[in-house]
Protein backbone atom coordinates (compact mmCIF):
# COMPACT_ATOMS: atom_id res chain seq x y z
CA UNK A 1 0.00 0.00 0.00
CA UNK A 2 1.38 3.37 -1.02
CA UNK A 3 1.37 6.12 1.60
CA UNK A 4 -0.55 9.25 0.81
CA UNK A 5 2.40 11.61 1.20
CA UNK A 6 0.36 14.65 0.21
CA UNK A 7 -1.47 14.29 3.52
CA UNK A 8 1.40 13.15 5.71
CA UNK A 9 3.07 16.57 5.77
CA UNK A 10 0.91 19.42 4.65
CA UNK A 11 -1.65 21.99 5.65
CA UNK A 12 -4.62 20.42 3.91
CA UNK A 13 -7.56 20.00 6.23
CA UNK A 14 -8.29 16.44 7.33
CA UNK A 15 -11.76 16.35 8.93
CA UNK A 16 -11.01 13.08 10.77
CA UNK A 17 -8.39 14.90 12.87
CA UNK A 18 -11.14 17.17 14.15
CA UNK A 19 -13.14 13.98 14.69
CA UNK A 20 -10.38 12.58 16.90
CA UNK A 21 -10.33 15.86 18.75
CA UNK A 22 -14.10 15.69 19.14
CA UNK A 23 -13.75 12.26 20.75
CA UNK A 24 -11.06 13.59 23.08
CA UNK A 25 -13.10 16.54 24.32
CA UNK A 26 -16.22 14.39 24.81
CA UNK A 27 -14.23 12.00 26.99
CA UNK A 28 -12.88 14.89 29.08
CA UNK A 29 -16.21 16.69 29.46
CA UNK A 30 -18.29 13.59 30.25
CA UNK A 31 -15.71 12.56 32.82
CA UNK A 32 -15.86 15.97 34.50
CA UNK A 33 -19.65 15.89 34.52
CA UNK A 34 -19.55 13.02 36.99
CA UNK A 35 -18.71 9.84 35.07
CA UNK A 36 -14.99 9.89 35.81
CA UNK A 37 -15.10 6.41 37.36
CA UNK A 38 -16.29 4.81 34.10
CA UNK A 39 -15.05 7.27 31.44
CA UNK A 40 -11.24 7.66 31.26
CA UNK A 41 -11.07 11.44 31.21
CA UNK A 42 -7.30 11.41 31.55
CA UNK A 43 -7.04 9.52 28.27
CA UNK A 44 -8.82 12.38 26.53
CA UNK A 45 -5.99 14.68 27.60
CA UNK A 46 -3.38 12.14 26.45
CA UNK A 47 -5.11 11.99 23.07
CA UNK A 48 -5.02 15.79 22.85
CA UNK A 49 -1.30 15.74 23.65
CA UNK A 50 -0.57 13.11 21.01
CA UNK A 51 -2.47 14.97 18.29
CA UNK A 52 -0.76 18.24 19.22
CA UNK A 53 2.66 16.74 18.63
CA UNK A 54 1.50 14.99 15.47
CA UNK A 55 -0.05 18.07 13.90
CA UNK A 56 2.54 20.67 14.88
CA UNK A 57 5.33 18.48 13.49
CA UNK A 58 3.33 17.96 10.31
CA UNK A 59 2.93 21.73 9.92
CA UNK A 60 6.59 22.44 10.64
CA UNK A 61 7.65 19.86 8.06
CA UNK A 62 5.30 21.38 5.48
CA UNK A 63 6.64 24.89 6.11
CA UNK A 64 10.27 23.77 5.99
CA UNK A 65 9.78 21.74 2.80
CA UNK A 66 8.16 24.74 1.09
CA UNK A 67 10.19 27.66 2.45
CA UNK A 68 13.44 25.87 3.50
CA UNK A 69 13.16 27.65 6.84
CA UNK A 70 10.88 28.11 9.84
CA UNK A 71 9.65 31.62 10.55
CA UNK A 72 9.80 31.48 14.34
CA UNK A 73 8.37 34.96 14.84
CA UNK A 74 5.26 34.14 12.81
CA UNK A 75 5.01 30.73 14.47
CA UNK A 76 4.86 32.22 17.96
CA UNK A 77 2.53 35.04 16.91
CA UNK A 78 0.13 32.45 15.48
CA UNK A 79 0.26 30.52 18.76
CA UNK A 80 -0.53 33.67 20.74
CA UNK A 81 -3.40 34.59 18.43
CA UNK A 82 -4.72 31.04 18.53
CA UNK A 83 -4.68 30.57 22.29
CA UNK A 84 -4.82 33.91 24.09
CA UNK A 85 -8.08 35.54 22.93
CA UNK A 86 -10.34 32.76 24.28
CA UNK A 87 -8.07 32.41 27.31
CA UNK A 88 -8.42 36.13 28.14
CA UNK A 89 -12.20 35.71 27.94
CA UNK A 90 -12.08 32.72 30.27
CA UNK A 91 -9.76 34.48 32.73
CA UNK A 92 -12.02 37.54 32.86
CA UNK A 93 -15.00 35.34 33.74
CA UNK A 94 -12.93 33.42 36.29
CA UNK A 95 -11.78 36.63 37.97
CA UNK A 96 -15.35 37.83 38.25
CA UNK A 97 -16.45 34.48 39.68
CA UNK A 98 -13.70 34.27 42.31
CA UNK A 99 -14.42 37.81 43.48
CA UNK A 100 -18.15 37.05 43.60
CA UNK A 101 -17.45 33.94 45.70
CA UNK A 102 -15.36 35.93 48.15
CA UNK A 103 -11.92 34.69 47.10
CA UNK A 104 -10.94 38.18 45.96
CA UNK A 105 -8.50 38.91 43.15
CA UNK A 106 -6.05 36.03 43.07
CA UNK A 107 -2.97 37.43 41.33
CA UNK A 108 -1.05 34.15 41.56
CA UNK A 109 -3.87 32.20 39.95
CA UNK A 110 -4.28 34.76 37.17
CA UNK A 111 -0.58 35.10 36.39
CA UNK A 112 0.04 31.35 36.43
CA UNK A 113 -2.81 30.94 33.95
CA UNK A 114 -1.81 33.74 31.59
CA UNK A 115 1.88 32.82 31.58
CA UNK A 116 1.31 29.06 31.34
CA UNK A 117 2.83 27.76 34.53
CA UNK A 118 -0.50 26.84 36.06
CA UNK A 119 0.40 23.14 36.34
CA UNK A 120 3.43 23.91 38.53
CA UNK A 121 1.63 26.63 40.48
CA UNK A 122 -1.15 24.19 41.33
CA UNK A 123 1.42 21.95 42.99
CA UNK A 124 3.75 24.48 44.54
CA UNK A 125 1.50 27.54 44.90
CA UNK A 126 -0.89 26.15 47.51
CA UNK A 127 -4.07 25.87 45.42
CA UNK A 128 -4.80 22.16 45.92
CA UNK A 129 -7.75 22.59 48.27
CA UNK A 130 -10.88 21.11 46.65
CA UNK A 131 -12.97 23.82 48.29
CA UNK A 132 -10.90 26.67 46.84
CA UNK A 133 -12.94 28.56 44.21
CA UNK A 134 -9.70 29.45 42.41
CA UNK A 135 -9.83 25.90 41.02
CA UNK A 136 -11.76 27.49 38.17
CA UNK A 137 -8.33 28.32 36.72
CA UNK A 138 -6.99 24.77 37.07
CA UNK A 139 -8.25 23.51 33.70
CA UNK A 140 -5.34 25.35 32.06
CA UNK A 141 -2.79 22.91 33.50
CA UNK A 142 -2.69 20.95 30.24
CA UNK A 143 -2.41 24.13 28.18
CA UNK A 144 0.72 24.89 30.19
CA UNK A 145 2.27 21.60 29.10
CA UNK A 146 1.47 22.30 25.46
CA UNK A 147 2.88 25.83 25.65
CA UNK A 148 6.11 24.54 27.17
CA UNK A 149 6.31 22.16 24.22
CA UNK A 150 5.66 24.97 21.71
CA UNK A 151 8.48 27.00 23.22
CA UNK A 152 11.27 24.48 22.71
CA UNK A 153 10.17 22.06 19.98
CA UNK A 154 10.44 24.41 16.96
CA UNK A 155 14.02 25.14 18.01
CA UNK A 156 14.80 21.42 18.23
CA UNK A 157 13.13 20.87 14.87
CA UNK A 158 15.11 23.64 13.17
CA UNK A 159 18.38 22.38 14.59
CA UNK A 160 18.02 18.76 13.47
CA UNK A 161 15.43 18.49 10.69
CA UNK A 162 18.14 18.07 8.05
CA UNK A 163 19.39 15.11 10.12
CA UNK A 164 16.13 13.24 10.70
CA UNK A 165 17.78 10.19 12.28
CA UNK A 166 19.29 12.38 14.99
CA UNK A 167 15.98 14.20 15.43
CA UNK A 168 14.08 10.91 15.74
CA UNK A 169 16.68 9.62 18.21
CA UNK A 170 16.30 12.72 20.38
CA UNK A 171 12.53 12.30 20.33
CA UNK A 172 12.93 8.68 21.37
CA UNK A 173 15.33 9.61 24.15
CA UNK A 174 12.88 12.18 25.50
CA UNK A 175 10.07 9.61 25.49
CA UNK A 176 12.14 7.05 27.37
CA UNK A 177 13.49 9.69 29.77
CA UNK A 178 10.01 10.83 30.81
CA UNK A 179 8.96 7.24 31.49
CA UNK A 180 12.17 6.64 33.47
CA UNK A 181 11.50 9.80 35.49
CA UNK A 182 8.00 8.63 36.39
CA UNK A 183 9.36 5.24 37.42
CA UNK A 184 11.99 6.94 39.57
CA UNK A 185 9.45 9.19 41.29
CA UNK A 186 7.19 6.27 42.17
CA UNK A 187 10.14 4.14 43.31
CA UNK A 188 11.56 6.84 45.59
CA UNK A 189 8.42 8.63 46.80
CA UNK A 190 5.79 5.90 46.61
CA UNK A 191 2.20 6.37 45.50
CA UNK A 192 1.53 9.33 47.76
CA UNK A 193 -1.26 11.76 46.87
CA UNK A 194 1.32 14.43 46.11
CA UNK A 195 3.35 12.16 43.81
CA UNK A 196 0.27 11.02 41.90
CA UNK A 197 -0.84 14.63 41.50
CA UNK A 198 2.61 15.65 40.31
CA UNK A 199 2.89 12.86 37.75
CA UNK A 200 -0.50 13.63 36.25
CA UNK A 201 -0.09 17.41 35.91
CA UNK A 202 3.54 18.38 35.33
CA UNK A 203 5.33 18.88 32.03
CA UNK A 204 8.36 16.78 32.94
CA UNK A 205 6.12 13.75 33.60
CA UNK A 206 3.60 14.09 30.75
CA UNK A 207 5.60 15.39 27.78
CA UNK A 208 6.13 11.93 26.29
CA UNK A 209 2.63 11.71 24.77
CA UNK A 210 3.31 14.86 22.74
CA UNK A 211 6.70 13.55 21.64
CA UNK A 212 5.13 10.27 20.53
CA UNK A 213 2.93 12.31 18.18
CA UNK A 214 5.96 14.24 16.90
CA UNK A 215 7.89 11.04 16.25
CA UNK A 216 5.03 9.40 14.36
CA UNK A 217 4.61 12.48 12.17
CA UNK A 218 8.33 12.51 11.35
CA UNK A 219 8.41 8.78 10.59
CA UNK A 220 5.41 9.06 8.27
CA UNK A 221 7.03 11.86 6.31
CA UNK A 222 10.39 10.12 6.00
CA UNK A 223 8.80 6.79 5.06
CA UNK A 224 8.00 7.60 1.43
CA UNK A 225 7.10 4.02 0.49
CA UNK A 226 4.49 3.66 3.23
CA UNK A 227 6.17 0.86 5.18
CA UNK A 228 5.06 2.25 8.55
CA UNK A 229 1.45 2.56 7.42
CA UNK A 230 1.46 -1.02 6.11
CA UNK A 231 2.67 -2.22 9.50
CA UNK A 232 0.23 -0.25 11.68
CA UNK A 233 -2.70 -0.94 9.33
CA UNK A 234 -2.17 -4.71 9.51
CA UNK A 235 -5.28 -6.16 11.21
CA UNK A 236 -3.25 -7.99 13.87
CA UNK A 237 -1.20 -4.91 14.75
CA UNK A 238 -4.26 -2.65 14.79
CA UNK A 239 -6.21 -5.10 16.95
CA UNK A 240 -3.24 -5.39 19.27
CA UNK A 241 -3.14 -1.60 19.68
CA UNK A 242 -6.86 -1.49 20.48
CA UNK A 243 -6.39 -4.30 22.99
CA UNK A 244 -3.41 -2.52 24.57
CA UNK A 245 -5.46 0.64 24.91
CA UNK A 246 -8.30 -1.16 26.67
CA UNK A 247 -5.78 -2.92 28.91
CA UNK A 248 -4.54 0.48 30.13
CA UNK A 249 -8.13 1.36 31.03
CA UNK A 250 -8.87 -1.88 32.88
CA UNK A 251 -5.62 -2.65 34.71
CA UNK A 252 -5.90 -0.73 37.98
CA UNK A 253 -2.50 -1.34 39.60
CA UNK A 254 -1.36 1.98 41.06
CA UNK A 255 2.27 1.77 39.99
CA UNK A 256 1.30 0.84 36.43
CA UNK A 257 -1.19 3.69 36.21
CA UNK A 258 1.31 6.33 37.27
CA UNK A 259 4.17 5.06 35.10
CA UNK A 260 3.58 2.76 32.12
CA UNK A 261 -0.05 3.72 31.46
CA UNK A 262 0.71 7.02 29.70
CA UNK A 263 3.50 5.52 27.60
CA UNK A 264 1.44 2.54 26.48
CA UNK A 265 -1.57 4.70 25.62
CA UNK A 266 0.60 6.91 23.44
CA UNK A 267 2.18 3.83 21.87
CA UNK A 268 -1.29 2.50 21.03
CA UNK A 269 -2.20 5.85 19.48
CA UNK A 270 0.97 5.64 17.39
CA UNK A 271 -0.71 2.71 15.64
CA UNK A 272 -4.38 3.69 15.74
CA UNK A 273 -4.24 7.27 14.50
CA UNK A 274 -2.05 6.77 11.38
CA UNK A 275 -3.82 3.51 10.53
CA UNK A 276 -7.21 5.22 10.57
CA UNK A 277 -6.03 8.35 8.74
CA UNK A 278 -3.98 6.67 6.02
CA UNK A 279 -4.71 2.93 5.99
CA UNK A 280 -7.07 1.80 3.23
CA UNK A 281 -8.58 -0.88 5.45
CA UNK A 282 -10.09 1.63 7.87
CA UNK A 283 -11.92 4.04 5.58
CA UNK A 284 -15.21 3.36 7.39
CA UNK A 285 -13.66 4.60 10.65
CA UNK A 286 -12.18 7.55 8.77
CA UNK A 287 -15.60 8.43 7.37
CA UNK A 288 -17.24 8.11 10.79
CA UNK A 289 -14.66 10.42 12.32
CA UNK A 290 -15.42 12.88 9.51
CA UNK A 291 -19.15 13.04 10.23
CA UNK A 292 -20.37 16.63 10.63
CA UNK A 293 -21.59 16.33 14.23
CA UNK A 294 -18.27 14.92 15.46
CA UNK A 295 -16.17 17.38 13.46
CA UNK A 296 -18.33 20.19 14.82
CA UNK A 297 -17.49 19.13 18.38
CA UNK A 298 -13.83 18.99 17.38
CA UNK A 299 -13.93 22.54 16.06
CA UNK A 300 -15.41 23.66 19.36
CA UNK A 301 -12.97 21.66 21.47
CA UNK A 302 -10.71 24.50 22.65
CA UNK A 303 -13.60 26.62 23.86
CA UNK A 304 -15.38 23.55 25.23
CA UNK A 305 -12.28 22.57 27.15
CA UNK A 306 -11.98 25.98 28.79
CA UNK A 307 -15.62 26.80 29.42
CA UNK A 308 -17.11 23.45 30.37
CA UNK A 309 -14.85 23.74 33.41
CA UNK A 310 -16.19 27.22 34.14
CA UNK A 311 -19.65 25.62 34.23
CA UNK A 312 -18.36 22.81 36.45
CA UNK A 313 -16.72 25.27 38.86
CA UNK A 314 -19.79 27.49 39.09
CA UNK A 315 -22.06 24.50 39.74
CA UNK A 316 -19.66 23.01 42.28
CA UNK A 317 -19.47 26.21 44.29
CA UNK A 318 -23.10 27.34 44.01
CA UNK A 319 -24.99 24.02 43.91
CA UNK A 320 -22.61 21.59 45.61
CA UNK A 321 -20.24 18.79 44.69
CA UNK A 322 -22.83 16.13 43.80
CA UNK A 323 -22.44 15.82 40.05
CA UNK A 324 -24.98 14.02 37.85
CA UNK A 325 -27.80 15.53 39.90
CA UNK A 326 -30.35 17.57 37.92
CA UNK A 327 -29.71 21.00 39.55
CA UNK A 328 -25.96 20.56 39.13
CA UNK A 329 -26.22 19.51 35.48
CA UNK A 330 -28.76 22.23 34.67
CA UNK A 331 -26.21 24.76 35.89
CA UNK A 332 -22.94 23.32 34.55
CA UNK A 333 -23.97 22.10 31.09
CA UNK A 334 -25.92 25.08 29.69
CA UNK A 335 -23.45 27.61 31.10
CA UNK A 336 -20.43 25.78 29.69
CA UNK A 337 -22.05 25.32 26.27
CA UNK A 338 -23.25 28.92 26.04
CA UNK A 339 -19.82 30.33 26.88
CA UNK A 340 -18.16 27.90 24.45
CA UNK A 341 -20.38 29.02 21.57
CA UNK A 342 -19.81 32.67 22.40
CA UNK A 343 -16.08 32.12 22.52
CA UNK A 344 -15.94 30.21 19.25
CA UNK A 345 -18.17 32.51 17.22
CA UNK A 346 -17.14 35.90 18.55
CA UNK A 347 -13.52 35.37 19.65
CA UNK A 348 -11.92 32.36 17.93
CA UNK A 349 -13.34 32.97 14.44
CA UNK A 350 -12.40 36.68 14.21
CA UNK A 351 -8.86 36.03 15.46
CA UNK A 352 -8.53 33.14 12.99
CA UNK A 353 -8.78 35.71 10.21
CA UNK A 354 -6.10 37.79 11.91
CA UNK A 355 -3.73 34.81 12.05
CA UNK A 356 -3.72 34.63 8.26
CA UNK A 357 -1.57 37.79 8.24
CA UNK A 358 1.21 35.77 9.87
CA UNK A 359 1.24 32.80 7.53
CA UNK A 360 -1.64 30.75 8.85
CA UNK A 361 -3.66 28.94 6.21
CA UNK A 362 -6.67 28.74 8.50
CA UNK A 363 -10.05 29.63 7.09
CA UNK A 364 -12.88 31.09 9.12
CA UNK A 365 -14.68 27.79 9.34
CA UNK A 366 -18.38 27.31 9.98
CA UNK A 367 -19.27 24.82 12.67
CA UNK A 368 -20.57 22.33 10.12
CA UNK A 369 -17.75 20.27 8.67
CA UNK A 370 -16.52 21.20 5.21
CA UNK A 371 -13.96 18.85 3.74
CA UNK A 372 -12.78 21.50 1.29
CA UNK A 373 -11.43 23.77 4.01
CA UNK A 374 -7.72 24.30 4.45
CA UNK A 375 -6.79 24.91 8.05
CA UNK A 376 -3.96 24.97 10.53
CA UNK A 377 -6.14 24.19 13.56
CA UNK A 378 -3.65 23.35 16.34
CA UNK A 379 -4.78 20.91 18.99
CA UNK A 380 -4.96 22.17 22.57
CA UNK A 381 -6.10 20.21 25.57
Amino acid sequence: MQANTTLLAGKSYVPALDGFRGLAIMVVVISHYGLGKVIPGGFGVTLFFFISGFLITRLLIAEYEKEHRIDLKSFYIRRVLRLYPALFFMVAIAIGFTMFMGCGFQSGAVLSTLFYYRNYYMLFGGSLSPANCTRIFDITWSLSIEEHFYLFFPLLFMAFYRRPKILATLMGISIVSVLAWRLYLVATEGLTELTVYRIYHLTDTRLDAIMFGCLVSLILHQDRVGRYIRIVAHPAVFAGAIGLLFFTFLYRDGTFRETWRYSLQALALSVILPAVLYGKSYTSLMHWLSTPWLVTIGKLSYSLYLFHWVGVSVAENLIGGERLKAPWLLTAVPLGLLLSLLSYNYIEKPTARLRKRFGSTVETAPLIADSTLVTERPFVG
